[in-house]
């Protein structure tokens, strides 16, 4: 019993590090809904299907979404166990790590392997995405487990792999990189691992079929979407790699170190295959591009491996001092290692949990209000299908980057000459997502086109004929006066031939203009929707014209703005943000008569969001009285 204690007491603290990362960072990714609302389609009885009568495959992990399922058929709430499971999966992580130092180290481990395990523990992309629903610590944990019966040369290797590969297909990579790790090691052929991985792949075989009969593919949909093998994937697999190196630079020493010792034979056979699998598994993401979601989740298979590899050439440096130095010294460098751990990627983590709790935040409030205040069985198209997705079960949802649809995947239209962007998710399908005219189209940042998908709409006369916005008050963590949620709704037939009409040139500067808006820098924003309107033709975006009398509003220039904004509801009186801000203008100038009017109007287009007007308006004026 005393012994046992010994084996575990080490790997406590690395444990209670990991347990209070995930807490503070606790929170649900948006993309962990598109899985659960496969599993909630499926349990009403519609089948394994995004939308109802679709058969696409718009998620990569089979298994995971397979096990909500089967939580839900024993009655549990699928997505309070899969972040508990995603959880107690980062656990298995450390102490998986303990358990390959302890191996490596043998004799001498302990206190190496803790000091592994505390390095893992810390690392706060593990403690990022493990309690995030999605499928990320389990692949991991399948990963490292396969990793562990390689080194012991244990037949589970062959279930590791199946886990790996059913919850991910990049667990493929994984049986692909313990193949070549063998090959290396052996210098001859790998037949432990290939036997293994045989093995796994007779026992897909099943999967693959239904694969095949049901979704007409073995590959998943998202392939389609995100792969695009050229020179910007490789510089987005440079960033992407670059800022995990940067992040965890202890890291990133310890494998250029371990490369130099192999080299110069100075690293063991089983040390040089935890490197070798650290570095390919690397080398896979670097070639892919990354990932489209931040903090490192495509690194977490190699976390605890470097984290090994960290306290073997710890170990090589201290082999010839006493013990209790060697002790010392793996305290002191816990010491000064584990704050650098924690405080470098700390900004980028924070950023980004905070950036993804507002938005899911945001986006089911719009998904809700949306329902509440439009009673029939609208479609939309959205570039962010997540939680809105979820919260709309029933509802046709166009998945605009084409993660749950072929067509856009599989048919992209041709990147657009001169679009800049940030988006990673360059494809995008515009005549065909117009043909299917759904009833709202949703920008993932307001009305401010972003996604390649959502700026190439603005090239269309149709979308700008067709589509208005309507609105709905939300009090964003950012804004306390609140802000307007928006939706472009269909309000006409989309009619004519779909091509594009406008240049590129004025959806660039149109999207400029609104990123100064979005500063506050009206001056500069004023410029931008100038040049976009000397770049377009006519008739002019009624919302280029509403936000260039926004911003003169903002510069006090008020007669110009108002006269823009009457002349706008002249050519076309659906836009209810400029009946709002008349009604207040009407207001202050004590013109009853005219606010009557717009207030009409609102009442009409955006009901629901009178109330709020109207006690806005009111409370402002008495401000000024």
């Amino acid at each position: 019993m005393k012994r046992d204690l010994t084996q575990v007491l080490p790997i406590i603290p690395a444990l209670a590090i990991f347990a209070v990362l995930a807490y503070h960072l606790n929170f649900t990714q948006d993309d962990a809904y598109i899985s659960y609302r496969y599993a909630a389609n499926y349990l009403d009885g519609h089948g394994l299907v995004y939308n109802i009568g679709e058969r696409v495959e718009g998620f990569t992990n089979f298994g995971w979404t397979i096990y909500l399922i089967l939580l839900g058929v024993l009655k549990l709430d699928y997505i309070v166990w899969s972040k508990i499971t995603g959880f107690l999966c980062g656990v298995g992580v450390v102490v998986l790590t303990y358990a390959i130092a302890r191996r490596l180290l043998r004799d001498n481990a302990i206190w190496f392997a803790a000091a592994a395990a505390c390095l893992a523990g810390a690392s706060q992309s593990l403690a990022y995405w493990s309690p995030a629903g999605l499928e990320t610590a389990a692949f991991t944990l399948a990963a490292m487990f396969s990793l562990y019966w390689y080194l012991k040369r244990s037949p589970l290797l062959g279930f590791g792999l199946l886990m790996a590969v059913w919850i991910r297909p990049e667990g493929a990579v994984v049986a692909g990189v313990l193949i070549v790790a063998e090959a290396i090691e052996s210098r001859g052929w790998p037949r432990f691992s290939l036997t293994c991985a045989l093995g796994a792949f007779l026992f897909s075989l099943p999967w693959v079929v239904f694969k095949l009969l049901y979704y007409k593919s073995i590959l998943p949909n998202p392939f389609y979407a995100k792969t695009s093998f050229n020179l910007g994937q490789f510089m987005n697999g440079l960033e992407y790699t670059g800022q995990f190196a940067s992040d965890y630079p202890i890291y990133a020493a310890a494998f250029a170190a371990a490369l130099v010792m192999s080299f110069g034979r100075r690293l063991s056979g089983v040390g040089r295959t935890v490197m070798v699998f650290a570095g390919l598994y690397s080398l896979y993401v670097l070639l892919v591009g990354g990932d489209v979601l931040k903090v490192h989740r495509f690194h977490l298979p190699v976390i605890g491996p470097l984290a090994v590899l960290v306290v073997l050439v710890l170990n090589h440096v201290t082999a010839r001092l006493p013990r209790k130095t060697q002790v010392l010294v793996v305290v002191l460098f816990l010491i000064a290692a584990l704050p650098v751990t924690y405080i470098l990627p700390r900004g980028f983590v924070e950023h980004y949990n905070f950036n993804e709790k507002a938005f899911t935040e945001k986006m089911q409030f719009k998904a809700r209000e949306m329902k509440q205040s439009d009673p029939h069985n609208f479609s939309v198209a959205v570039a962010t299908i997540g939680i809105f997705g979820y919260e709309l079960l029933g509802h046709e949802i166009i998945d605009m980057l084409g993660l749950t649809d072929s067509t856009i995947a599989r048919y992209s239209e041709d990147p657009i000459p001169g679009m800049e962007t940030t988006w990673k998710e360059q494809k995008h399908n515009t005549k065909y997502l117009l043909q299917r005219a759904p009833d709202y189209i949703i920008f993932s940042t307001g009305i401010k086109p972003s996604a390649p998908a959502e700026r190439a709409l603005l090239l269309y006369r149709q979308f700008m004929d067709s589509y208005r916005t309507v609105g709905w008050y939300y009090k964003h963590p950012k804004s306390p006066r609140g802000v307007i949620s928006s939706a472009f709704k269909r309000i006409r037939p989309i009619e004519g031939e779909i091509v594009p009409v406008y240049p590129v040139e004025y959806v660039q500067y149109y999207k400029t203009a609104l990123d100064y808006h979005t500063k506050g820098d009206h001056a500069n924003a004023v410029k931008y929707y100038d040049l976009a309107a000397k770049a377009s033709p006519q008739p002019y975006f009624v919302y280029l014209i509403y936000q260039k009398a926004f911003s003169l509003t903002q510069l006090g220039e008020y007669e110009r703005a108002i006269g823009m904004l009457n002349a706008l509801l002249q050519r076309d009186s659906t836009v209810f943000e400029a009946h709002m801000d008349l009604y207040r203008f009407a207001l202050v100038m004590g013109d009853t008569a005219k606010a009557e009017i717009h207030k009409r109007w609102l009442q009409q287009l955006v009901p629901w969001y009178w109330p709020r007007i109207e006690s806005a308006t009111q409370a402002a004026l008495r401000g000024q009285q």
